[in-house]
């Protein structure tokens, strides 16, 4: 299965193209990343111009603002035989985003993706931390998958800084923050 994280041309803020690499936006896919070349898994850094040469293709919305860009762009993509998997802090509101991925991981993906690559592959059971677009229905009960303690490997950021979580989740304790 060939499988790539995704880094968008825009961005939904101008600080976010300076610091989305190496801090905020793709710090959760890098655990991502991790977790699945953990498993034994190659998953490479891919854009728009490429995404359909993938099987799956793994985005990273951190915040609500950041679905406009990721739409825009989704709209110009190639058509391929690939699936889009969307998780991320800005994950919560499924339901106007259906046609624009197939899957959404909410809360912490760790666990989750490898149960999704699971089902994807052998037929396994879905986790109940990842919404189908296909098969979503208001009336099921989704949970969001949480975290006992910080991700326990350090990270290689960009090839140039490591990076160990030291708290789950984002440490500015915003209060208007999803």
């Amino acid at each position: 299965m060939k499988i790539c994280a995704y880094v968008p041309e825009r961005h939904a803020k101008e600080n976010y193209k300076v610091e989305s690499l190496e801090q905020r936006m793709f710090f959760g896919l890098h655990i991502i990343k991790d977790t699945l070349e953990r498993a034994g898994f190659r998953v490479d850094w891919a854009g728009s111009a490429t995404v359909h040469q993938y099987d799956l293709v793994l985005v990273s919305i951190t915040s609500d603002c950041d679905w406009w860009p990721f739409i825009s762009e989704r709209k110009r993509w190639r058509r391929g035989n690939y699936k889009v998997v969307v998780g991320g802090a800005g994950v919560l509101n499924v339901r106007p985003f259906l046609r624009f991925a197939d899957y959404f991981v909410l809360g912490r993906g760790e666990k989750s993706i490898l149960g999704l690559l699971g089902y994807l592959r052998d037929g396994a059971e879905l986790p109940n931390s990842v919404v189908e677009s296909s098969t979503f229905d208001v009336g099921n009960i989704y949970r969001i998958e949480q975290a006992d303690e910080p991700y326990p490997h350090k990270i290689a950021v960009n090839g140039k800084v490591s990076l160990k979580e030291s708290t789950i989740g984002c440490s500015h304790r915003c209060l208007f923050c999803g």
